[in-house]
């Protein structure tokens, strides 16, 4: 598991978001820096991170590219990065090398918009999902397992004209409803608590809206087969609304 790491103001929680999230899952720790070796920032990362650690000093025609290749070089399962966040805003823009990771990173990848220098573990996920893809069902149990958090909501992202074409083909439209009834319940060995949403929209800001309102720590999404994000969540691309986890793994 590697984090990339710059020293921005929020560099000491972006490393102690990384280390909670390592300790969750069980994994080593290495750090890269898009940059030459110094000793002193050496010691500032390790400080900020308050344990030994791997550092990987990686070079490259931008820190995106630097990183991508340092990834493919160390095999990690999962990258975590930081994203800037301009106190102005009211939304945390995903800035310039966020989006380039959740084009080409090739492992799962963890982006943290505003980390905290104390971040307690995730208390509420949520789920993005399509409408009945059955491999969602491993996902799901797999990131509960792993993260214990105390609430879970499932939003399945319908569009509105999706049974009017399903009755165009002559099939028959899916029951989103008791698919994700389906879904929830397969937590129902675990103590959290699940909810699950249908969330009509055609362009996936109405998600967007859904997240500001439910008040996550964490969204999940899960990659397409080439890597991309699914066409209704581009707009992560733009604004990320609190951490999130993509899933690009089996």
């Amino acid at each position: 598991m590697g984090v990339a790491s710059t020293f921005s103001p929020t560099f000491t929680g972006v490393l102690a978001e990384a280390k909670r999230f390592a300790s969750h899952c069980g994994a080593d720790l290495e750090i890269m820096h898009a940059g030459a070796f110094d000793i002193e920032k050496e010691k500032r990362f390790l400080g900020a991170l308050g344990q030994r650690a791997e550092i990987r000093w990686v070079e490259g025609e931008t820190a995106a590219s630097a990183i991508i290749a340092a990834v493919e070089n160390f095999a990690y399962d999962l990258l975590i990065a930081g994203t800037p966040h301009r106190e102005m805003d009211d939304k945390p823009f995903a800035g310039d090398v966020a989006p380039e990771l959740l084009r080409n990173a090739p492992c799962d990848l963890l982006l943290v918009p505003r980390p905290l220098e104390d971040p307690p573990p995730p208390q509420h996920i949520v789920f993005a999902f399509e409408p009945e893809q059955e491999e969602d069902r491993e996902l799901l149990r797999r990131v509960v397992e792993v993260l214990r958090p105390q609430r879970v909501t499932i939003a399945v992202t319908e569009r509105p004209f999706a049974p009017a074409i399903a009755a165009s083909r002559g099939e028959q439209p899916g029951d989103v409803e008791a698919w994700l009834e389906d879904l929830a319940g397969s937590l129902a060995g675990h103590d959290v608590e699940v909810e699950g949403r249908v969330v009509t929209s055609i362009t996936g800001y109405t998600l967007y809206d859904t997240m500001e309102g439910l008040e996550a720590d964490l969204l999940v999404v899960k990659a397409e087969p080439d890597g991309s994000l699914p066409k209704h969540m581009d707009w992560l691309y733009q604004v990320i609304p609190t951490r999130l986890l993509l899933v690009r793994g089996g």
